[in-house]
């Protein structure tokens, strides 16, 4: 067996020679790449398997690849034993080293890579010698790279050995390099007392026994790129899963989920399995995967440091791939689902930014499952009865043709003995040729009327096409900014023939198909009963028309006869368009409905076109739903080509992979919006969070809810928390527990764990007293640790974010530090400032320090949810914790009592 000192010497020497080998390899590569044709590649990018990609990308990779081994040449070395006893060393990298080095490497993102989150003394099974065989670990040296004064070193790097535990090095190179003496190996005669005693000193410091726990810096700790073994398995499980990971905050939920994309996104050689590769050929091209993700964050400053840490990781993440939920919502429902009003499309709705007062105050999770399932459930039935009344209606016509074809309908209906669904469409397939024959035949008898009204008013007026068209231009124009319903309230009243003349045919035949648009608009008022809108764009045109050149009473009869049919003809033959134009009207008629509305209304909306933000979310599901089981039934009938407009809008809003940051802050219906954002031939979807920050009364509740989601959510939970120390893990698990809650949290075999308990203040009600005591606090800090680490102050809105800001400034200036207002959530603020957030803003980042300010005020402003938000504020901070109170401490804190001290102070 290895003399330790010789397995860490062994180590150490290794890794800074791999280091500088790969370093000067990629150096030669990324030159190669400087001065090469940008038509060739370098390297052995031909032999990877990237089918699909243009050379264009393959290069653009391979390059990514280099610049991200230009920064961290090797990450872990892993020193093994073969089944013959031999001796092995592999590096692991975190992309594709070139080929050169005369070091074995893996990449990360391989199977192999898998072998440095494996604990030394156990086994894991790696090719060697060209077969597979049970090698048995015997260290794993985790590597901290950066290149200082032109030398390759790794700091804090943590060697775990087999039979020795675990050593922390400070410097590779100042350990390697060191001119002290070995205290156990010289003569005392030849050494005085001082010279041993200084040379035990440096040794100390060269290497540290165990592992030292990680620093904050800046606002989070340094990206593990290691995870431990239960992380490992969990990031590389299947592209097409759908998993739930849960655990307390610092358990490396966020760092699980960029090691996963991270992977998921690798195509080179020995990323992804076989089976991967197919399944995301067959969502799309393999060119197109890298950039078809999405993820979503509760907070733009979550946003922001995710960012960073996707870039980080070799990620490319833009604000196209990672998105809050709020400016996503607006942008799909506007442009993509045709659920919002926009300047050419009206009739819709107008989000409105108040609270939903009319809406019940329901705020489990679970009833909005409920809600939603009720309004589906009224959606078929309503669209069932129409479908059955326009069956009856074709029936009772004169003509023969049409009569048969209505008995033909209403038996394909009767078959759907429950209601009609999105299959419809297919069964309705059986007889398009006689829906399509017949339309055509009643689209003829219609023209007729109006062609013979235009030639009787040519013959007194040549210029009547060129002078209707001018006039029908200049009242939509007029008619572009204002909020008046257009006259048709059905999906079908408009042909979508004449849509399609308008925008090919120019002059007098677009004007004649406007002609015969305001005429069927007419006609169908009349049939209804009903008067046009007297601003409506059909009243206007009707105005100027006079009765002159209308058609006669008996004519209009006659057209709304003729259009009833074809508007009737027309639904069976574009179900699709149907469906999907339906849930708008249905969604009206169900919030006024006086059977189902009193559960969930209050009182009317204040306007038919109002939506408030959680209505809107109901039916952003609600379409994206049926659109996915309308385009699977589409796809089924292969001779139809699904319509244009929303649901090819749909399928382009699908991404290979989505994933969602804490989870818990999003309502069960944004989750269930987001899921199905997932490409159907993936549905590749990966959410984390904890159920104890939970910071939203719509936020999802219990781990139960996703089986709503989808039935095929796995769940998974971490439990070691690599954050923070004993005493504030202690805290956040008394905080939970009188919350209702309990987790088991783990801690890590870290030197330090134990560290310094928290303090608390009370009284402190002005914002200079506040900031004095602050002040004070974070000199104590400095005085323990030689320095101010990265501090956030944390308050309970935006109106106190300055204040505290300028009076911190203020109590600060005598030791030359600043305070730093980070407003709206929209700034992280420097590392070098003390940083003042609103606590809303906070989720997900971390600090060596958070202060928590006027406890006793959120406890007023948020009854049901201030122990969650002192949850969340405690568990910012990785050693420091401080907690403030305007008044005497409430009752309901003094159980914590004993978690907490008065101040910091040097014993």
């Amino acid at each position: 067996m290895e003399d330790r000192s010789e397995i860490i010497a062994k180590s150490a020497h290794d890794s800074i020679d791999c280091l500088e080998d790969v370093a000067e390899k990629v150096e030669s590569e990324l030159s190669g790449f400087r001065s090469a044709s940008p038509y060739l590649a370098s390297g052995n990018i031909f032999t990877s398997p990237k089918q699909g990609t243009s050379l264009g990308e393959i290069r653009a990779a391979n390059k990514g690849d280099l610049e991200r081994l230009r920064s961290e040449p090797i990450l872990a070395r892993v020193e093994y034993e073969d089944e013959d006893g031999n001796p092995g060393t592999i590096f692991i990298a975190p992309a594709a080293a070139p080929a050169g080095t005369g070091w074995k490497i893996a990449s990360l993102n391989a199977e192999a890579g898998r072998i440095a989150s494996r604990r030394p003394g156990t086994e894991f099974s790696l090719k060697v010698g060209g077969k597979e065989q049970d090698v048995l670990i015997k260290s794993v040296t985790k590597i901290y790279p950066r290149r200082k004064q032109g030398d390759w070193d790794s700091f804090d790097t943590i060697i775990s050995m087999d039979g020795y535990g675990n050593v922390t090095i400070p410097s590779l190179r100042q350990w390697l390099g060191g001119s002290v003496v070995d205290p156990d190996r010289v003569d005392e005669e030849e050494i005085d007392l001082l010279t041993k005693l200084l040379a035990e000193e440096d040794e100390e410091h060269r290497l540290i026994e165990g592992i030292s726990r990680p620093r904050v810096e800046g606002f989070a700790l340094r990206q593990e790129r290691l995870v431990d073994e239960y992380q490992d398995e969990i990031y590389r499980l299947p592209i097409n899963t759908q998993l739930f990971l849960s655990g307390p905050p610092g358990t490396g939920k966020t760092t699980t989920l960029i090691r996963r994309l991270g992977q998921k996104v690798d195509l080179s050689e020995g990323s992804l399995s076989e089976a991967e590769r197919s399944a995301i050929e067959i969502a799309g091209p393999l060119s197109d995967h890298a950039r078809s993700w999405m993820m979503f964050s509760p907070t733009e400053l979550l946003k922001q440091y995710v960012t960073r840490n996707f870039n980080n990781e070799g990620i490319p993440a833009t604000d196209e791939n990672i998105k809050t939920w709020d400016e996503y919502r607006d942008q799909i429902a506007r442009e993509h689902l045709d659920l919002l009003n926009t300047t050419s499309k009206r009739s819709l709705f107008v989000l409105r930014e108040e609270n939903s007062r009319y809406l019940v105050d329901k705020r489990r999770s679970s009833d909005d499952a409920v809600w939603y399932d009720s309004f589906i459930s009224y959606f078929w039935n309503a669209l069932t009865e129409e479908l059955n009344a326009e069956a009856s209606a074709l029936q009772r016509s004169s003509s023969p043709e049409v009569v048969e074809l209505g008995r033909k309908i209403a038996n394909i209906l009767s078959t759907r003995r429950g209601g009609v669904d999105a299959r419809i469409i297919e069964d309705m397939f059986q007889i398009r040729e006689e829906l399509t024959r017949q339309l055509t035949k009643s689209r003829d008898e219609f023209s007729k009327i109006p062609t013979q009204l235009v030639r009787g008013i040519l013959k007194d007026n040549e210029n009547f096409l060129t002078d209707f068209g001018k006039q029908a231009a200049d009242i939509r124009r007029q008619l572009s900014s204002d909020e008046s319903p257009e006259d048709g309230d059905e999906p079908f009243d408009d042909d979508e023939d004449d849509d399609r003349v308008r925008l090919t045919a120019q002059g007098r035949r677009a004007a004649l198909a406007q002609f015969e648009k305001v005429l069927r608009t007419l006609a169908n008022a009349r049939a209804r009963g009903k008067k046009l809108g007297s601003t409506s764009f059909a009243a206007r045109m009707v105005d100027w028309l006079t009765d002159a050149n209308l058609p006669t009473a008996e004519q209009l009869k006659q057209l709304a006869q003729i259009s009833t049919t074809q508007r009737a003809i027309r639904k069976f033959l574009r179900l699709d368009r149907v469906l999907l134009h339906s849930i708008v009207a249905k969604f009206r008629a169900f919030r006024t409905d006086p059977a189902l509305a009193g559960e969930w209304y209050l009182e009317k909306p204040p306007a038919p076109s109002a939506i408030c933000w959680r209505e809107l979310d109901l039916l952003i599901l609600a379409t994206l739903r049926i659109g996915r089981e309308l385009n699977r039934s589409l796809d089924r009938v292969r001779d139809i080509e699904p319509s244009q407009g929303v649901l090819s809008n749909i399928k382009g809003l699908y991404k290979n992979q989505i994933l969602v940051d804490e989870v818990t802050d999003f309502s069960l219906i944004q989750l269930a919006i987001m899921r199905e954002l997932a490409n159907p031939a993936l549905n590749s979807f990966f959410v984390c969070g904890d159920f104890n920050q939970r910071l939203t009364d719509w936020g999802i509740r219990t781990d139960k809810d996703f089986d709503w989601i989808s039935s095929q959510m796995r769940r998974y939970s971490v439990k070691i928390s690599y954050r923070q120390t004993r005493k504030l893990v202690e805290l956040a698990g008394a905080i939970s527990l009188i919350d209702g809650h309990s987790e088991e949290v783990l801690l890590p075999d870290f030197n330090d764990i134990e560290g310094i308990a928290p303090v608390w203040g009370e009284n402190l009600e002005s914002v200079s007293a506040k900031a004095a005591w602050l002040a004070d606090r974070m000199r104590e800090i400095e005085t323990r640790e030689g320095r101010l680490p990265s501090i956030a102050v944390l308050v309970n809105s935006e109106d106190q974010v300055e204040p505290l800001t300028h009076a911190l400034n203020a109590a600060l200036i005598e030791i030359n530090y600043k305070a730093e207002a980070c407003k709206d959530g929209k700034s992280l603020g420097s590392k070098e400032t003390v940083r003042v957030f609103d606590i809303k803003h906070i989720k997900g980042l971390e600090f060596e320090a958070a202060f928590f300010v006027d406890m006793d005020a959120l406890v007023d402003a948020k009854p049901d949810l201030y122990l969650k938000y002192l949850y969340v504020g405690s568990t910012r901070a990785a050693t420091y914790f401080a907690l403030t109170f305007r008044q005497k401490i409430p009752a309901q804190f003094q159980t914590l009592r004993e978690y907490f001290q008065l101040g910091w102070g040097v014993s």
